[in-house]
C-alpha cells in the first residue's frame, strides 16, 4: 500500500481530504483508489447516511422529504470531519450548507470532481435515469434539464474548492494521481491560508434545491440575496447562443421592449442581426451605437443615451440589452441602473473579457479624467448570455487582452486552471482558427469555469466589502496605467498584464512570495502575448500613477488597499505596503524614474 507523499506528513494540519462534485462525476469511485494510495480509509458520506438511518438515501427524502434528509446529512458531515487519515465523497449537495463547508474545509483539503454534462448523463443512464429508486433531485420529467439546471446552480459552490480535476475521460487512477500531484502542491499553502476558511463558509449562501427553470445552457447562477436588486440570475455560456435570445429573454421573464446598447464596431457583426431577431420574434427593438474605446465610458455618452431613452419613452419595464465588451457592459449597465430609477438590465458580452469578468457581478459605472469607473453603481442584470462564438471574429489583440483576467482568476483562485493555461496557451489562443473546433470546446469549458469563479465570489460579496476586492489582482497599478495614457494607449487587459507583474514583484519585495513565483507571472503572460512593462517609448513619470492610485475607488482613508498573493490561489489584502517599494516597482514596469 502506498504510503502518503513526504510533503504531505509535514503538514500536521491536514486530517482530511474531502471530494465534492454533482452526481456521477466520480467521487465515490475516486475516494477509496485515493485512500488506498495514501494509507488512509475512505468515507463515503451517502453510505454513512444509509447505515445510521437504516434506509436508502431515496426513501428518506420520499418518506420525510429534503429538509428531514439534510439535517441528517449534517450529522453525517460531523461524524466524518470528526475523523482523521480518511478521504470523504460528499454528497452532490452536503457542500452548499455553510456550516458543513466549514466542518469540512476545517483541516481538511477541498477537490472539486467535475464533468460535462454529457458525461454525467451518460454515467446515469441506464443506472438511474428513470428508475423509481433514482437519486431524490434527478428524479422526475425531464431529468435531463434536472441535471442542468441543478448543476449550474451549485457550479459557484464547487468553484469554492482547493484544487479541481475533471473525470470525463480519465481513468480513476489517473484522477488520484492529479489529485496526489495538487495535494503535494498546494495542500500547505491551503490549510495556512488566513482567509480561505473565511471564504468556504460565507460561499455564496445556501442554493436552493429547487432552483427556478432557466432553461438549457447555464454555465452557473448568481445569487446575490434581496436588497432591491435581482436575488438570483443566470450565466448562459455556449457557442450560438444569439439566435435563441428572443427565448432566453423569456427564459427569465422579461416580456417588454429591447433597447440595445452596443458599439460601431460591433452594430453590424451581432447588434443589427440581434435587433432583426428580436423583431421577428415580435419584440420591438431599437439599437443605439456608441464609439468603441474606453473614451465613450464617460458622462457625455451617459447623458446622450437618457437623451435616446426619453425620446423612445422608455418604461420601467421595457429591457436595455448591453451588446459589447467590457465598455458597453459598464456603459448600459449604467443607463440601466438609473434611467427611471432602474431598468431591467441583460448584459450580451462579445469580448472574452466581458464574459469572465465585466458582465457578471452587477458592477457598472463610467470614467471620469480623474480617475476610472469612479461614478457608477453596483446593479446586477437579469442574465448574462455569453455566445462563445462572437470571440471568432474579435481581433487577436482583444482576445490576448481578455485572457488577462482569467490568468487573474487563475492565480487568485484555481492552481489546476494555472497549469492548464501553462501548458495549453497556443491551443486557447486559436479559437478564431479556420477548423479550431477543438480549441472552441476547450474555450467554452474554460469560459464557464471562469464565470462559475466570479460567480462564486459576487454572490458572497456583491459590494466589495471583503471577499470581492481579490478580484482586483493586478488592477490597482492597470487603472493608473489606463487613467496617465488617456484609457487609449492599451486595451484593458494588457494595463492588467502589467498591473498583474508589478503586484507579483511587490509581494515579493514585502517577503509574501518568491521569484519562482513572479517568474511563472512572466512566463505566462508572456505565453499569451501580454504586457509585462510599458513598451519602450511610452513610458510615463510614476508621480501620474502614484497620483491615480491614490485616486483609485479602493484607497480608504488615504491608504491604498493592495491585492497580493501569499502564494498561488491565496490572496491577501495589504495596506501596509511601504510606498518606496511601489515607487521602485513602477519605476521598472514604466521606464520613468519619480522625481527626486
Amino acid at each position: 500500500m502506498t504510503r502518503p507523499p513526504d510533503s504531505l506528513k509535514r503538514i500536521a494540519a491536514l486530517k482530511r481530504i474531502v471530494l465534492i462534485g454533482f452526481s456521477a462525476t466520480g467521487k465515490s469511485a475516486v475516494a477509496p483508489a485515493l485512500a488506498a494510495s495514501l494509507g488512509w480509509r475512505a468515507l463515503d458520506l451517502d453510505v454513512l447516511i444509509e447505515e445510521r438511518d437504516g434506509r436508502s438515501v431515496p426513501d428518506i427524502f420520499a418518506q420525510d422529504g429534503e429538509h428531514a434528509f439534510r439535517a441528517i446529512e449534517r450529522e453525517a458531515v460531523r461524524a466524518g470531519a470528526a475523523e482523521a487519515g480518511v478521504v470523504i465523497a460528499a454528497g452532490g449537495g452536503a457542500w452548499l450548507d455553510a456550516e458543513s463547508r466549514g466542518l469540512l474545509a476545517d483541516g481538511g483539503f477541498v477537490v472539486a470532481l467535475e464533468a460535462r454534462l454529457d458525461t454525467i448523463l451518460a454515467r446515469h443512464t441506464g443506472a438511474e435515469l428513470g428508475r423509481p429508486d433514482a437519486r431524490p433531485l434527478l428524479a422526475g420529467a425531464d431529468s435531463v434539464a434536472r441535471v442542468q439546471l441543478l448543476k449550474a446552480r451549485r457550479q459557484p459552490f464547487y468553484a469554492l474548492a482547493d484544487a479541481t480535476v475533471h473525470t470525463d475521460e480519465t481513468a480513476v487512477g489517473a484522477v488520484v494521481e492529479e489529485i496526489r500531484q495538487a495535494l503535494d502542491r498546494n495542500a500547505a499553502r491551503a490549510l495556512a491560508s488566513r482567509s480561505r476558511l473565511h471564504g468556504m463558509v460565507e460561499g455564496p449562501g445556501v442554493a436552493s434545491t429547487a432552483p427556478p427553470d432557466f432553461g438549457a445552457d447555464v454555465a452557473c447562477t448568481v445569487d446575490v440575496g434581496g436588497d432591491g436588486s435581482v436575488a438570483a440570475y443566470p450565466v448562459y455560456c455556449r457557442w450560438g447562443l444569439l439566435a435563441r435570445l428572443p427565448a432566453l429573454l423569456d427564459a427569465v421573464g422579461l416580456r417588454g421592449r429591447v433597447f440595445v446598447i452596443s458599439d460601431e464596431t460591433v452594430r453590424g457583426l451581432y447588434a443589427e442581426p440581434v435587433v432583426a431577431g428580436l423583431r421577428e420574434s415580435g419584440r420591438p427593438a431599437s439599437l443605439r451605437a456608441v464609439p468603441p474605446g474606453e473614451t465613450s465610458k464617460s458622462l457625455e455618452q451617459l447623458e446622450r443615451l437618457y437623451a435616446w431613452l426619453a425620446e423612445e419613452r422608455a418604461e420601467r419595464d421595457d429591457t436595455v440589452l448591453a451588446l459589447g465588451g467590457g465598455v458597453v457592459t459598464d456603459l448600459a449597465g449604467t443607463v440601466a441602473a438609473t434611467y427611471l430609477r432602474g431598468m431591467p438590465l441583460v448584459h450580451v458580452p462579445t469580448t472574452l473579457l466581458g464574459m469572465v469578468d465585466a458582465a457578471i457581478g452587477g458592477k457598472v459605472a463610467v470614467d471620469l479624467p480623474a480617475g476610472k469607473n469612479l461614478v457608477g453603481a453596483f446593479y446586477q442584470p437579469r442574465a448574462v448570455v455569453a455566445d462563445v462564438a462572437t470571440l471568432a471574429t474579435l481581433p487577436s489583440r482583444e482576445l490576448r487582452a481578455g485572457y488577462a483576467e482569467v490568468i487573474k482568476h487563475a492565480f487568485i483562485r484555481d492552481a489546476a486552471m494555472l497549469d492548464e493555461l501553462e501548458r495549453d496557451a497556443e491551443t486557447l489562443l486559436a479559437i478564431n482558427d479556420a477548423g479550431a473546433d477543438a480549441a472552441r470546446e476547450r474555450a467554452v469549458a474554460l469560459i464557464a469555469r471562469n464565470m462559475a469563479i466570479k460567480a462564486a465570489v459576487v454572490s458572497v460579496d456583491e459590494r466589495e466589502g471583503d471577499l470581492r476586492m481579490i478580484l482586483n489582482y493586478g488592477h490597482t497599478i492597470g487603472h493608473a496605467i489606463e487613467a496617465v495614457t488617456g484609457y487609449g494607449r492599451f486595451r484593458h487587459g494588457e494595463a492588467v498584464a502589467i498591473g498583474l507583474m508589478g503586484a507579483a514583484r511587490i509581494a515579493e519585495r514585502v517577503g509574501l512570495i518568491d521569484s519562482a513565483i513572479v517568474e511563472r507571472h512572466r512566463r505566462i503572460l508572456q505565453r499569451f502575448g501580454l504586457p509585462i512593462a510599458m513598451p519602450d517609448g511610452d513610458a510615463v513619470p510614476v508621480d501620474a500613477l502614484l497620483e491615480a492610485i491614490l485616486s483609485d475607488k479602493k484607497v480608504v482613508e488615504g491608504q491604498s488597499r493592495w491585492v497580493l498573493l501569499e502564494s498561488v490561489g491565496s490572496p491577501v489584502v495589504r495596506e501596509d505596503v511601504p510606498e518606496a517599494v511601489v515607487r521602485e516597482v513602477l519605476g521598472e514596469l514604466v521606464g520613468a524614474p519619480a522625481r527626486a
